[in-house]
């Protein structure tokens, strides 16, 4: 039984990894603006700061890659689930986004 949990386990910590590309996993501004097709200069602005943040330490860079993930698997309107999800969750851990 702990054989399988750690498969599975691993499986996950690779789909993950290699969803973010092949650089190793580095989430990167350009790398989000083109997942999340955004469409205007205030999209790309909300996600320039937030990586900022996440350089600086004020947001949690799994709470962005998580949230990342979730967002462009959306068949529509991926940055706007990405802006919101984030934005909720970041809520509940007592972070305020925007």
């Amino acid at each position: 039984m702990n054989r399988i949990l750690l498969s599975v386990f691993v499986l996950a910590a690779f789909v993950a990894v290699c969803a973010l590309g092949e650089n190793t996993g580095e989430l990167t501004a350009e790398t989000m603006k083109a997942a999340l097709h955004t469409a205007t200069a205030q999209e790309g602005d909300f996600i320039e700061r937030v990586m900022t943040r996440v350089e600086n330490g004020t947001l949690p860079l799994d709470l962005v890659q998580s949230t990342f993930l979730w967002a462009k698997k959306k068949p529509k309107k991926k940055f706007y689930y990405f802006k919101q999800g984030l934005i909720l969750r970041a809520a509940d851990r007592g972070i305020k986004v925007e």
